[in-house]
This record gives C-alpha cells, sequence and structure tokens, in this order.
C-alpha cells in the first residue's frame, strides 16, 4: 500500500495507515460479521514535461517542493479529480517524498525510496482507477508531441 494518500476533501496528504485504521475502526463499529476491507484511492499516472516547475505547498505540510508542469496547479487538478468522483488520490510527486534542501530531509527520501519505488506497481495495481495524463500531469490530451525525447 501506499505510505501517503492524498485526501483530496481536506485537501492534505495523509500517511496511509491513518486512513486504513479509521476505514477498519468505522466499519468493524458499524457491522461486526463484516469483514473490513482496504479504503479505496484512485492512482495519477503522467508523463513528465519539459516545463517543470517546482512549490512548496501546505498540501503536504511545505515537507517538499512539488514538481509540476508550467501552468498547472495541485488546486485545478484537485477539482478536476474531486469532479470525476475521486476522493484518495495517489500521485507521485505529492505522495512520495521529493528533493529537499534540508540534507535530512534527502537523507530520509533515500530511506522511503528504498521500499517506495520498488512497490509503485503495487500502488497502481491496488487503485481503484487510475487517471491517465499522457502530456504531462493535469494537461488535457494532445496528439502532438510525441517525437519529444521525455
Amino acid at each position: 500500500m501506499p505510505r501517503r494518500i492524498w485526501d483530496l476533501k481536506c485537501n492534505r496528504v495523509i500517511d496511509f495507515r491513518m486512513l486504513h485504521s479509521a476505514s477498519l475502526a468505522m466499519q468493524v463499529s458499524m457491522d461486526p460479521d463484516v469483514k473490513p476491507r482496504l479504503p479505496t484511492y484512485w492512482a495519477v499516472s503522467h508523463s513528465w514535461a519539459d516545463d517543470i516547475h517546482s512549490s512548496k505547498t501546505s498540501v503536504n505540510q511545505y515537507q517538499w517542493p512539488v514538481p509540476l508542469p508550467q501552468g498547472i496547479g495541485l488546486s485545478s487538478l484537485r477539482y478536476e479529480l474531486l469532479g470525476y468522483g475521486a476522493e484518495y488520490v495517489w500521485l507521485d510527486v505529492l505522495c512520495l517524498r521529493q528533493q529537499s534542501d534540508i540534507y535530512a530531509l534527502n537523507l530520509l527520501k533515500r530511506e522511503e525510496w528504498k521500499l517506495d519505488v520498488p512497490t509503485i506497481g503495487n500502488i497502481y495495481r491496488a487503485a481503484a482507477r487510475i487517471v491517465r495524463y499522457f502530456n504531462g500531469v493535469g494537461r488535457e490530451f494532445r496528439s502532438d508531441g510525441w517525437d519529444n525525447d521525455r
């Protein structure tokens, strides 16, 4: 399961275990005969664009800059995903610790990625839905530009 998940309604990144334990507690308290199940989440797959800008955000408590294509913001992406019906979303640039200007956080990132990067396939397999952005996260599909090295 993912380490972190984006709670779209609260607009913050939370530890997936918090979501998981809250969901299990609620299911068990409602009906003790019901077998608890994992909460569902969506995953976002995207290509990297050439015009990436990074900015810090309160969504991940300013822990690392989030790289997004020019003209794309987390708020517009959030509204789009909410409009599709998503509630919890795994987006790598927001849920995986990225580069930091603080040495200790880069060390922590390196340790987290030892587990997180090899298990990304499992995160996509367990997702209820996968949203794919072929021209950069948050961008509409275009049929041109496919000769770019990225």
